[in-house]
């Protein structure tokens, strides 16, 4: 057993001291997440594959150039003769009225813009919960393994307390087992620590958007902050979250959608001006020129239009039922989430009073218990009333920093 609890040990002195380690703290992350997430860079770069489609939708108002450059070899009846002509023209059109589809386009790819914008918001938000998360978690399984250490060490030395008094007739044998299995409890939680340390340096390392995770070792502390005024106005926090921006940009899509699908119960009119020049086996150019003015009416498509537009304006009302769903959920989450973040700095404050107390209890039931003032059973209630409150101590500590990250989240706000 000696040997396998040295091994633990050798473990995690390997992760945490090891030449190798490779220290980090809260801001050189934040960089390297802006550089290197690839959740972010997607986003961004969505982002701006949407402006340029918005950049692409108002060449509906500008005209259209074509150029051509052509020849011909060949014979007709008139002419038997073999000849070759050659050609060069260029024209331009423009779109005088097209039943306002240019304007519902550069509608939708401009709402559709906005709710990008929103969407990198709320991946910046749920970056920014990763980071702090999982730096938080390291930082906890770093600790875990501190405390899982002492925690052997007080085992091994109460049981040799333990082993004495037995040996000289004043506690029984099973206190002595009870204390033994102690010890060994002592060492599995070393152990479970130990492999939570390389998950959380495993996620780290995922949302810092690194490959290598060995050794990786966070120092500080995560920053936070104390909540402010508990009279909060959910609904008017809820109305500005990405998710719900994002509905909202979706519902103007849907809207612009409908005058895009009605574009095709309306006339088209289009102007077209051109020249060309030509000539026949390489004789001299003509040229020539022409305008020309041209409206369509659509009379029948099949019922193509008219279904076109009943559809989007079903897809409409379904975007006002989505963002309505979306803002009394919201008002849900917000409320939820701000519970459990005040309720757990309301709880890291009653486990720091707990350990402050229990360690004062454990120091003199420890002495009562060396001078026979003690049993060996009202020893183990306040001994493992302070391992526990201990370990409390710790995942309170992480639950806490965890609660305000995700609340920052689900307001679209966050460290990023």
């Amino acid at each position: 057993m000696r040997v396998l609890y040295l091994f633990f040990i050798l473990i995690s002195l390997f992760h945490l001291e090891g030449s190798g380690a490779q220290s980090m703290s809260w801001q050189e992350g934040l960089k390297e997440i802006t550089t290197y997430n690839s959740e972010l860079l997607s986003a961004k770069n969505v982002l701006k594959s949407s402006e340029y489609l918005e950049r692409a939708a108002r060449s509906g108002y500008l005209p259209k150039v074509t150029g051509a450059l052509g020849t011909n070899y060949g014979t007709s009846v008139l002419n038997p003769s073999a000849v070759q002509t050659n050609t060069l023209s260029v024209s331009a059109t423009e779109n005088l009225f097209s039943g306002f589809s240019d304007k519902a386009k550069v509608t939708q790819a401009q709402y559709t813009r906005e709710g990008l914008e929103a969407n990198l918001k709320g991946t910046l938000a749920k970056v920014s919960f990763d980071y702090k998360s999982a730096f938080m978690n390291l930082l906890y399984a770093q600790k875990y393994i501190t405390l899982t250490q002492d925690i052997i060490k007080r085992r091994e030395a109460n049981l040799r307390l333990v082993q004495l008094r037995f040996e000289s007739g004043r506690e029984n044998i099973g206190s002595l087992h009870l204390s033994k299995a102690y010890l060994a409890q002592a060492k599995y939680d070393h152990l479970i620590a130990t492999n939570a340390l390389s998950v959380a340096q495993s996620n780290l390392a995922k949302v810092l958007g690194r490959n290598d995770f060995e050794n990786l070792v966070v120092t500080g502390t995560v920053p936070v902050v104390i909540p402010g005024s508990s009279h909060l106005n959910f609904k008017e926090l809820t109305i500005i979250t990405p998710e719900y921006q994002k509905a909202l940009s979706d519902e103007k899509v849907s809207l612009a959608s409908i005058d895009s699908a009605n574009a095709g119960f309306y006339p088209s009119l289009n102007f077209t001006q051109s020249g060309a020049r030509a000539n026949r086996d390489s004789g001299a150019w003509s040229n020539t020129w022409s305008v020309s003015a041209e409206l369509s009416i659509p009379l029948f498509s099949g019922g193509k239009d008219y279904y076109t537009s009943k559809s989007s304006h079903e897809l409409y009302r379904s975007s006002v039922f989505a963002k309505k769903n979306i803002e009394d959920s919201g008002v849900v989450k917000l409320k939820d989430a701000y519970s459990k973040y005040v309720e757990a700095i309301a709880k890291l404050e009653v486990d720091q009073a707990f350990v402050e107390a229990g360690s004062s209890r454990e120091k003199i039931a420890k002495e009562k218990y060396n001078n026979g003032l003690l049993t060996f059973d009202e020893w183990d209630i306040i001994e493992n009333d302070l391992i526990g409150r201990q370990k409390s101590l710790v995942q309170s500590e992480r639950e806490r920093v965890v609660a305000e990250a995700y609340w920052e989240q689900v307001q679209g706000k966050g460290v990023l």
